[in-house]
C-alpha cells in the first residue's frame, strides 16, 4: 500500500515523501485526529517507508515492509497504554533497546499510541529521550487529544493534524465500495469527515437502524404537544449516539424539505415550506451547539419547542 492510497492527505503525504527523499527525517512526529481519521495507517506506512528497501517506499513488498505490517520487525517498537495510561516502567523498558544500533534496516521506530495518556513521569522520561535522541531513532506519536500532551513534548514534534475530510472525499471513498447514492448521502453525514467511521458504519450496517430511528423521531416530534416534547428532550440528552441521531435527523428533514419544494407549485402551502426550512436551519444550529460544551437537554428543549412555535 503506497502513500497515494491514503485518501485526502496529499499535503501530508508530500511532506513525508520529501523528508524521505532528502534524508531529512525528524526525530519525532505527531499524528493527531479523531478515532478513524487514519493516524495509525499513516504512521505504519511511514514506518514501512523508513526501512523500505524497495524503489518507491513504502513498497509493501520487501521483507522489511512485510515484517513491519505483520508486527515482527526488530527495529519497530509499539507502546500502548497499560490500563488507563502509559507508565514510566514502559518507557524504562523501551530505553534499554533504543541505544543499540538497528538490527537491520536504517531506523529504529517507536510508535506511541494514545500518547496523550502518558503519565507525568512517563512524559518526562520521553522528553529526556527527545532532547538527546540517538541518530537512528524516530518516534511516531498518535493522539486524539494533542492538547493533553506536555507542551515541551509538542514543541519537539513535527505535528500533522489529520483534519476531517470533505463530504466529496468521503463520498468518493464510499463510491469505491459501490454504495448506492441514497445510502451514501446518510453515511457521509454520519461520518463527519472521518473515513474510518464511514467504513465502520458501512461494515456494521448500523446506519440503516439510525435512519429508521430518526424517521420515527421526526414523526414523534410532529405528533407531540409542547408539553410532551420536554420528556423527549430529556430522553435524547441521555443517548450516547446523540450526534449521530441528529445527523440522521437532518437528512430526514432535508428529504422532507425537498419533497415539499417539489410539490410547492401544485399543493404545498407556503407556510409549511417556510416552517420546514426553519426546522432545517434550527437543526443545523443545534448540531453546532451540541459539539460545544453546552447543556444538551436545554439545547434540545429549545430546538423542539421552536418546531412548535413556542419559542
Amino acid at each position: 500500500m503506497a502513500f497515494e492510497q491514503i485518501l485526502g492527505r496529499s499535503l501530508l503525504i508530500r511532506a513525508l515523501e520529501n523528508s524521505l527523499s532528502r534524508g531529512e527525517v525528524g526525530h519525532a512526529y505527531l499524528f493527531s485526529g479523531p478515532t478513524g481519521s487514519g493516524k495509525k495507517t499513516t504512521a505504519l506506512l511511514f514506518t514501512q517507508a523508513l526501512n523500505c528497501t524497495g524503489s518507491n517506499p513504502p513498497c509493501g513488498e520487501c521483507s522489511s515492509c512485510r515484517r513491519t505490517a505483520s508486527g515482527n520487525h526488530p527495529n519497530v517498537f509499539h507502546i500502548q497504554p497499560q490500563g488507563a495510561s502509559i507508565k514510566i516502567e514502559q518507557l524504562r523498558e523501551l530505553k534499554e533497546n533504543l541505544y543499540y544500533l538497528p538490527a537491520e534496516g536504517f531506523k529504529k521506530v517507536c510508535l506511541l499510541y494514545d500518547a496523550d495518556l502518558l503519565t507525568l513521569a512517563a512524559g518526562n522520561s520521553l522528553l529526556k529521550i527527545l532532547e538527546e535522541p540517538p541518530a537512528d531513532l524516530v518516534f511516531l506519536l498518535l493522539s486524539s487529544r494533542p492538547w493533553a500532551l506536555l507542551p515541551t513534548i509538542l514543541s519537539r514534534c513535527i505535528h500533522f493534524p489529520l483534519r476531517p475530510l470533505t463530504d466529496e472525499e468521503i463520498g468518493s471513498l464510499l463510491e469505491e465500495k459501490d454504495v448506492p447514492p441514497g445510502e451514501k448521502e446518510l453515511l457521509v453525514l454520519l461520518a463527519e469527515g472521518v473515513p474510518g467511521r464511514a467504513l465502520e458504519l458501512l461494515a456494521q450496517d448500523s446506519w440503516k437502524a439510525k435512519l429508521n430511528e430518526s424517521e420515527e423521531l421526526m414523526e414523534r416530534i410532529d405528533s407531540s404537544s409542547p408539553e410532551e416534547l420536554l420528556p423527549l428532550a430529556e430522553e435524547l440528552s441521555r443517548k450516547d449516539d446523540l450526534l449521530e441521531i441528529i445527523s440522521a435527523l437532518s437528512l430526514v428533514f432535508r428529504r422532507r424539505l425537498h419533497s415539499l419544494c417539489s410539490e410547492y407549485s401544485e399543493k404545498a402551502e407556503a407556510g409549511k415550506l417556510l416552517l420546514m426550512e426553519n426546522k432545517c436551519r434550527w437543526l443545523l444550529e443545534l448540531q453546532s451547539e451540541l459539539q460545544e460544551n453546552v447543556n444538551q437537554r436545554l439545547a434540545l428543549e429549545v430546538f423542539l419547542l421552536k418546531t412548535k412555535g413556542v419559542v
